[in-house]
């Protein structure tokens, strides 16, 4: 197999003109051929009926001897041979240079090839019933094949210089990868972390598409790159302080002198622990959001049921904390989506919500189907979100000033990135009758892939 486009190319290309011009050729030969043995035939014919008529003058003036031997003597070089032959089998008039054995053995009026002397022949035989005469005029298919040949080579021979010219093909051929050189060459002087988009001048359509879609697969390696670095940086970010503090409260426990001292430092780590475990958990969902990965496991699933199961499992945190929850919506609302994203939105929405509201008060969870998609809020009565930092607390590892609550600043990124990777729309507002946060959702239905 040709590795190489250009040698393939070349290849083609020159394969592509000898088979035309095998095609010219045998079609130039044939049509000619056709077409000049359709002239000589229709010349033997014309022959033959002259040769008929004056036959028939002959006979009237009982004349045909004479005209024999005049016809014998005349000089001429006949390019035909002539034959006319009684009812009887008898040669009655023979052209010069014509054989004494018949032409050919049809006795039918119209064309029959023969063959004779080691040649072959095209003959026309012309009966004539009030004399009891047949004629038969032949042309040697020699003289057909030299003229058809002549005349083939007169019209194939310009086609000829062609063959020669290929080999300006494969300069031809460089000239049009140049733009595909200049390409890699581009690619090639780049570091290994210089991901922008390859840009060149004069780039032809069909290197343009190949330059596009490497393009958009740095695109993709870039995006992908800054969100592992991005990730990196939460992790020491996150890790980092917490990690720092149960070492502290570690060290406090081993010198404390009494147990009361030793016992409050191994809450503080025990606290320390479930705080380190809920960041892990958080970072190791953004880790997992892969918008390819996650959006070829898109399914149409109920997110009533959805709502139901994440409710119950952070309904314990709700006892404890003395919380209300109520879910209002309809028995089945079906979306789709990717079930165990949204099941994580959720449940930092709810968990979120949680963490503001205090004891004695309720989170109330709405979702209501629309004919372009699925509404849903997640009301609390904490104390709300300033309207200067509703966009804010979206960024990674935010959190609101005066903050009692521990949190890693990771639930409302997570949420944001799941709605938007289900092409959903995301709000906060202000409760207008009390304290408390609306957190509003909208996620369309999209087509089923």
């Amino acid at each position: 197999m040709i590795r190489s486009i250009r040698l393939r190319l070349l290849v083609m290309i020159s394969l592509s003109i000898l088979l035309l011009w095998g095609a010219t050729f045998g079609f130039t030969w044939w049509r000619t051929s056709r077409d000049i043995n359709l002239v000589y035939d229709a010349e033997l014919k014309l022959v033959a009926e002259l040769l008929a008529v004056a036959t028939e003058h002959e006979l009237e003036e009982l004349d045909l001897e004479d005209y024999q031997i005049n016809l014998s003597e005349s000089g001429y070089d006949f390019p035909l041979l002539l034959q006319v032959w009684s009812d009887d089998n008898k040669l009655v008039i023979q052209g010069p240079g014509t054989p004494d054995n018949v032409l050919t053995s049809s006795a039918l009026d119209g064309y029959s090839d023969s063959e004779f002397d080691g040649e072959g022949w095209r003959v026309y035989t012309l009966n004539i019933p009030e004399y009891n005469y047949r004629i038969h005029v032949a042309r040697g298919h020699a003289v057909s094949e030299a003229l058809v040949s002549s005349f083939v080579q007169d019209v194939v021979k310009p086609l000829l210089i062609v063959l020669p010219l290929s080999g300006m093909l494969w300069f031809i051929i460089q000239q049009g990868f140049r733009p595909l050189r200049s390409v890699s060459r581009l690619i090639g002087e780049r570091d290994y972390d210089y991901l922008h988009p390859v840009t060149a001048e004069h780039i032809p359509e069909e290197v343009a598409d190949l330059v596009d879609e490497l393009n958009a697969l740095l695109t993709r390696l870039k995006v992908s790159i800054e969100r592992n670095n991005r990730f990196t940086a939460d992790v020491a970010h996150e890790l980092r302080t917490p990690i720092a503090g149960m070492l502290v409260q570690m060290q406090s426990s081993v010198t404390g002198r009494t147990d009361e001292e030793r016992e409050k430092g191994l809450a503080q780590i025990n606290k320390g622990l479930n705080h380190l475990n809920h960041v892990v958990n958080q970072l190791l969902i953004l880790a997992s959001i892969e918008p390819e990965k996650i959006r070829m496991q898109f399914e149409v699933f109920d997110l009533v049921s959805v709502a139901e199961e994440v409710m119950s499992d952070i309904s314990p945190m709700a006892l404890t904390k003395q919380v209300e929850m109520e879910l209002i919506a309809d028995d089945r609302i079906e979306l789709n989506g990717n079930r165990e994203m949204l099941a994580i939105m959720l449940s930092n929405l709810v968990t979120n919500a949680m963490k503001f509201t205090p004891g004695g008060n309720k989170i109330s969870v709405f979702i209501k189907n629309h004919y372009k998609g699925v509404e849903l809020a997640v009301e609390d009565s904490g104390p709300g979100i300033p309207d200067d930092k509703k966009k804010w607390v979206f960024e990674r590892l935010n959190r609101l000033p005066g903050e009692t609550e521990s949190g890693s600043g990771l639930g409302l990124s997570i949420v944001k990135e799941i709605c938007e990777l289900h092409q959903g729309i995301i709000t906060l507002q202000d409760r207008k009758d009390e304290h408390g946060l609306i957190v509003n959702l909208f996620l369309p239905h999209l087509r089923q892939s």
